[in-house]
């Protein structure tokens, strides 16, 4: 059946088959959770935790669960449309049976979910998670409505989960094995567990949207010279200064931040894996935030989701490209060799090479995306509180996405020049999905 968009005929045909889970008006209908999909997410940074994944893999997770409940919504909605054209290799998705009658909370969920446990390692959370709100909806309807809900967001999940085979994950897992140069200025293993790199062909799988990572431009970084008066210097001593001023501020804003789902401590033998939050769960939480102090609708929600984790996701790609291309070495492993051989950074250094932050492209991509989303707006952000980080207030997103980005310097893990060019890439990141992710008709 071809949808008219005239839109008295479009309301009539929607009367037909779409129901809110019996309410009146979209801005009603979740009767069960009034923001179904920010649950759906804490159920992905949950397995995160739990599967204990590098950041970029947490990434994909987010992005391709959020296109499933976007693209299974939009068929209901005479004002959005399909992103399937402007997707690398999304063909085009199945449409609902125009017999049945829907429950949309319902179809969002089960497409999301549906992803998920197919791509977390431990699929056992998402799975009882899946069940606990499938219990909650399915009473408060038809049993026929209840399985054509489900059956269409499964199918939904189903069409996405096949289009995510083909990204390159599955082939690069496996193939980490990334030799270090073992030269002055390049990236080695650092303490205190000397971990290999994560993920060194990430640069090499296949973003959403953009064409190729190497699409944009960044500040090269200085080259590696150990004369005191050297550029290289002294952008390894401006970091040593800086955390050894001990600013409890700036050691409270570099811990809020740190985001490592990898993160350890070791006693002695002992050896303590620490539970945290990923950047990417960590900005679509702040999204949630706000979308429910602006009472958001399914699918702004779910609009909003799709933007945030397409620009987050190929951001992490980007950055991932130029940090082996670089090969950059990290403060710990500089500041050593040049001016402290005992001393060691606030927060644990990740194992992968330093330029350029990944928190700053990331972050810089997020907040341009979300200013262009809800605009200059104050909110709070609670993503670390229950991690025992408290909460933070922000005047707007940039606001928070400058503070992530010097977090990294006050924790000693990044130059100062390894945070601007990620401010460049994730800007150009941002920017670039803005003009060519468009959602709305």
């Amino acid at each position: 059946m071809k949808f008219t968009r005239t839109p008295l005929l479009y309301t009539l045909f929607l009367s037909q088959f779409l129901v809110h889970c019996g309410q009146p008006s979209e801005t009603q209908n979740r009767i069960i959770q009034n923001d179904i999909l920010s649950l759906c997410n804490i159920s992905i940074q949950n397995a995160i935790v739990v599967d204990r994944v590098a950041a970029p893999v947490g990434s994909r997770r987010y992005v391709y669960a959020s296109i499933a409940a976007y693209e299974s919504l939009v068929p209901f909605y005479p004002d959005y449309q399909s992103v399937a054209p402007a997707l690398n290799g999304l063909s085009a998705l199945p449409k609902p049976d125009t017999s049945l009658r829907y429950c949309l909370d319902l179809v969002a969920l089960s497409a999301h979910t549906y992803v998920s446990q197919k791509l977390v390692y431990k699929e056992d959370s998402i799975i009882f998670f899946r069940k606990r709100q499938f219990a909650l909806y399915k009473p408060k309807m038809s049993l026929s409505m209840f399985e054509a809900s489900v059956a269409y967001g499964d199918l939904i999940g189903k069409h996405i989960v096949e289009w995510s085979t083909f990204d390159s994950f599955n082939y690069y897992r496996g193939r980490e094995f990334y030799l270090a140069k073992n030269s002055p200025g390049k990236w080695e293993p650092t303490a205190p567990d000397f971990m290999d790199a994560i993920e060194p062909n990430w640069g090499k799988i296949r973003p959403v949207l953009l064409k190729s990572p190497r699409y944009f431009s960044y500040s090269a970084p200085a080259k590696f010279d150990s004369g005191k008066k050297s550029r290289f210097f002294q952008i390894a001593n401006d970091v040593y200064t800086t955390v050894n001023l001990n600013n409890k501020s700036n050691l409270a804003t570099a811990l809020y931040w740190d985001d490592n789902p990898n993160a350890s401590v070791h006693y002695g033998h002992a050896t303590i894996n620490i539970l945290k939050i990923s950047p990417a769960g960590h900005w679509l939480s702040m999204f949630s935030n706000v979308a429910r102090q602006k009472n958001y609708s399914l699918i702004q929600s779910a609009d909003g989701m799709l933007h945030l984790s397409s620009a987050i996701f190929d951001a992490f790609i980007t950055c991932w490209y130029v940090k082996y291309k670089e090969e950059y070495v990290r403060p710990i492993s500089a500041i050593q060799q040049l001016i402290d051989s005992s001393w060691t950074p606030p927060i644990q250094t990740p194992a992968f090479p330093e330029f350029p932050s990944g928190h700053s492209t990331v972050s810089s991509a997020a907040a341009t995306v979300l200013t262009a989303i809800f605009g200059e707006y104050s909110f709070t952000d609670s993503a670390e509180y229950e991690f025992g980080l408290g909460v933070r207030n922000f005047k707007n997103f940039r606001e928070a996405s400058d503070q992530a980005c010097i977090s990294r310097v006050y924790g000693g893990i990044h130059f100062m020049e390894g945070n601007i060019a990620g401010k460049q890439l994730g800007n150009q990141v941002g920017d670039y999905h803005i003009a060519h992710l468009k959602s709305k008709k």
